[in-house]
């Protein structure tokens, strides 16, 4: 039962993986350009959250969106979650499930651009498809709007915002509870190659959950211009959040 309620949260943050190059949550407005590829991956995800007792563990590899551009400003991406693995510990109780999870459909349409002040805004309607295996999903099709924007700041600092409403499935199996969710990013290049951020997010759903708020850091290693790996660590701030959550991320355009 532990599993089955926590398979929602861990299933909306891996799609929310794959946005903006710096930042592992907060999506970006930009989008890929005709005739070229954007591949956006986490590596591994690890998921560790202890409560009322129990240990949970969830392990994410190879969460995977393929970007394309249809015209200048709007763009088409298929994500997969290629492998999760999820374990609760309690007493001498141990449930376990892993397979493959479930596949994504989502268009980003960039409705607004300032080249002088370096602002965008755009809005990202998805679709996500139950075809998980090993009991890894809620076997649903869920769906939702996020709408991503941001500008650039004095000092060379980067702010992307985003909100975000989901039609989540409830725990029940019955209906469907509206989820609201948020974050932002502050980010800021070091080198040519290297960039810091920082990040929070807060969600909060229709149905009895609690509210989850989390915040982080993260580092981005540039390889080419195309190629980037980024690494970030959050820490949950609320009783809904996990405890904490590490990534590795790979990008790579072509």
């Amino acid at each position: 039962m532990y599993l089955k309620l926590r398979q929602a949260a861990l299933a909306a943050a891996l799609v929310l993986s794959a946005g903006h190059v710096g930042a592992q949550i907060t999506e970006h407005p930009s989008t890929v350009v005709p005739g070229s590829f954007l591949v956006e991956m986490d590596a591994l995800s690890l998921t560790l959250d202890k409560e009322g007792g129990g240990k949970y563990t969830a392990v994410g590899a190879g969460s995977v969106f393929l970007s394309t551009g249809l015209t200048h400003n709007w763009d088409i991406q298929v994500g997969a979650e290629l492998f999760i693995t999820q374990k609760f510990e309690s007493g001498g109780f141990t449930e376990r499930n892993s397979g493959i999870g479930d596949v994504y459909v989502r268009t980003k349409y960039r409705f607004y651009d300032n080249s002088e002040t370096g602002t965008m805004a755009a809005l990202i309607p998805y679709v996500k498809f139950p075809t998980n295996s090993g009991g890894v999903g809620n076997d649903a099709v869920e769906g939702g709007f996020i709408a991503p924007w941001s500008t650039s700041l004095a000092g060379g600092f980067h702010c992307d915002l985003m909100a975000e409403l989901d039609f989540l499935r409830n725990d029940n199996d019955d209906g469907y509870d509206t989820y609201w969710y948020c974050s932002g990013s502050l980010s800021r290049p070091l080198t040519r190659a290297v960039g810091v951020y920082a990040e929070f997010a807060f969600g909060k759903s229709s149905g009895a959950s609690a509210t989850e708020g989390i915040m982080g850091a993260g580092v981005t290693l540039a390889v080419s211009e195309k190629t980037w790996w980024d690494f970030a660590v959050y820490k949950g701030l609320s009783r809904g959040a996990a405890d904490w959550n590490h990534v590795v991320r790979f990008n790579f355009g072509f």
